[in-house]
């Protein structure tokens, strides 16, 4: 089954509409349902022109295709998804993937903040820019992301998977200041540059294929290794905290 949403045009479209009702398995049983625009809840149908074809016995057989100029007003697209797939030709607003379990979200524009927020599982791929605290948990939470991957062929914000307890994140641009941070377990990869990585981790891996700026002095080098055809130099630490983990950066230089 293919289901398309078109975003129709409105005189409000500053307002950000919440669309946590969107995600595959809610189609299963049709399309009336609804989605709030500021304090105005809304049909489905009154937001966007809603096409289907094709039929489906469950959530895995089911694509979500979203389009149109305002879809970055749309917020917590796929939010608790276990199954299927979302595609959104453009741009999506904040949390888009929270606590996401299972399937693929496809993003092919940029994505606000949250993006995979404490997601478990299921793989989202970002085609643009991710905003700050992609992949990562809500401030004073213990666990961020814990399983499933996110890629993000553009850059990242700042806080890129803080409080990471497992799965994998991948970046392949730069990325902003404490990517990886209080990271307890799991893969982060930046491709580019990004500032304090990891900071008070614990445990997991974090790759830095550019220049860590800002580097913190409380990382143990231990010497260089090759990861996929790169010499990378290897600490462990965050000693500050007894961590455990293992950061590997192609070059690094320390606050002056």
């Amino acid at each position: 089954m293919k289901v398309t949403l078109a975003m129709k045009p409105t005189d409000t479209s500053f307002i950000p509409i919440e669309a946590e009702s969107i995600v595959p398995k809610n189609f299963l049983s049709g399309t009336d349902f609804s989605v709030w625009r500021g304090n105005r809840e809304l049909n489905l149908d009154e937001v966007f022109l809603v096409s289907v074809e094709g039929e489906a016995d469950r959530p895995e057989d089911i694509e979500v295709v979203i389009l149109g100029e305002d879809t970055f007003r749309l917020k917590r697209v796929g939010e608790y998804m276990d199954g299927g797939k979302i595609t959104v030709l453009g741009d999506i607003g904040m949390h888009c993937g929270n606590f996401m379990s299972g399937g693929t979200i496809e993003i092919h524009g940029n994505a606000d903040g949250w993006l995979g927020r404490e997601m478990a599982g299921g793989t989202i791929l970002c085609r643009g820019d991710a905003a700050n605290y992609c992949a990562s948990g809500y401030r004073g939470g213990r666990k961020g992301m814990t399983g499933g991957t996110v890629e993000v062929f553009g850059r990242a914000g700042h806080f890129l998977a803080e409080n990471i307890s497992g799965g994998a994140v991948t970046v392949h641009g730069d990325a902003g200041d404490m990517a990886g941070a209080e990271m307890r377990d799991g893969t982060l990869i930046v491709h580019g540059d990004c500032s304090r990585p990891a900071a008070n981790m614990k445990g997991g891996s974090c790759y830095v294929y550019g220049t860590a700026h800002a580097m913190l002095p409380t990382f143990k080098k231990i010497g260089t290794v090759r990861h996929e055809g790169r010499t990378l130099i290897h600490f462990t630490g965050d000693i500050a905290n007894r961590g455990k983990g293992n950061l590997f950066v192609k070059d690094y230089r320390y606050l002056d």
